[in-house]
């Protein structure tokens, strides 16, 4: 599993290249980065706008089986990367910035797990921008999936009648960023084709209209 290799090489590097586990008896951050990936598979639930999955997780488990040497922080921090780079290859929809937490408990029994997965919305850093091509606005994209619409409920607000309620969707996955119309009335285009329900991709540079609003898409990383 690619995932689970990329977080041992991580977890390798915080432990100076030690490849043991930094956790005493059998458990292993393996198991817990695989647990949280199946606990987002099974906590998906649809949106409008797509798949989405809990951003904020918090990870109990017994007090003995944690190694006193263990740098906690930066667990959480290698953790919460797996819950992004796996929402961000599979396009699924994230609330807000992602946590993960581990807590002690003695009444979890040795060598189990119990992860517990919630949302908790928040500000995210822009992954890309839309360049309105008349220069009166630049438009900011946070979340994956983010929806675009003349609605309130829109995390991408337009308020221009050329704009349907909910226009469009655009978001990542796998590694590539998708557009996709959502039965708008005035329609949604990529440099001048009309999309039909179906995602299209779009790169650095690309056209986007939404009815007659040009915008230019650009990634932000």
């Amino acid at each position: 599993m690619n995932l689970a290799r990329g977080l041992e090489r991580r977890l390798e590097m915080l432990a100076d290249g030690a490849s043991a586990s930094v956790f005493r008896g059998k458990m292993h951050p393996i198991d817990i980065a695989s647990r949280l990936v199946r606990q987002l598979e099974f906590l998906a639930r649809d949106t409008p706008a797509g798949p989405e999955v809990p951003n904020h997780f918090v990870v109990r488990l017994n007090s003995a089986d944690v190694d006193e040497a263990l740098d906690q922080s930066s667990l959480e921090l290698e953790l919460s990367n797996v819950v992004m780079e796996t929402a961000a290859e599979r396009g699924w929809r994230l609330l807000g910035p992602v946590t993960v937490q581990i807590v002690t408990a003695e009444d979890v029994p040795r060598g189990i797990l119990e992860v517990d997965g919630g949302t908790v919305p928040g500000p995210t850093d822009p992954w890309c921008q839309l360049f309105a091509d008349d220069g009166s606005a630049v438009l900011d994209i946070g979340l994956n999936r983010s929806l675009v619409g003349r609605a309130l409920d829109s995390d991408i607000r337009i308020a221009n009648h050329e704009v349907s309620r909910h226009h469009m969707v655009i978001y990542r996955e796998n590694g590539v960023t998708l557009i996709r119309d959502l039965g708008s009335a005035n329609g949604t285009f990529v440099n001048g084709v009309r999309l039909s329900s179906d995602p299209v991709n779009v790169t650095a540079g690309d056209s986007l209209m939404l009815g007659n609003l040009a915008f230019t898409y650009k990634p932000v990383f």
